[in-house]
């Protein structure tokens, strides 16, 4: 259940609460049970939403959690040159750059050289994309 869906249950349960407290003290005691099980059924539609609301809510903090994990290490450990992103050594790039494709799926790979293929290219071990044979290795400048 959503959002949505748990407040239109709580609602439907305040509003049997209002037709018990109408109930006229003449009206037999069937009618009575009726609304209190409809009561009852409508709070456990409740509870039920709540608990899937809170479970989405544990999901979203664990997400957001992780994410802000993925931007710290970003801003803390890696540097930006010539459309790739590089391991910081002294505030410069150094060695070879990560995956961008799998960087973007908050996997930090290095490239590794592909000594099998022609031109010994730059290839993810992951994805397998082909970023080609020089030019990214960024060398320690000290």
């Amino acid at each position: 259940m959503d959002i949505p869906g748990t407040i239109a249950a709580v609602g439907s349960a305040l509003s049997i609460v209002k037709e018990i407290r109408a109930i006229d003290t003449q009206i037999d005691q069937a009618t009575l049970k009726l609304k209190i099980a409809e009561l009852t059924s409508a709070l456990a539609d409740a509870k039920l939403g709540l608990v899937d609301v809170a479970q989405l809510l544990h999901e979203k903090d664990a997400q957001i959690t992780k994410l802000t994990a993925l931007v710290k290490y970003r801003a803390e450990n890696l540097v930006d040159q010539n459309g790739f992103r590089y391991e910081a050594k002294d505030g410069k790039a150094f060695g070879p750059p990560y995956c961008p494709v799998c960087e973007a799926k908050g996997i930090f790979l290095k490239l590794a050289q592909n000594r099998a293929l022609p031109g010994i290219p730059y290839v993810c071990p992951s994805c397998k994309a082909n970023y080609g044979p020089t030019g990214i290795y960024a060398k320690d400048s000290a």
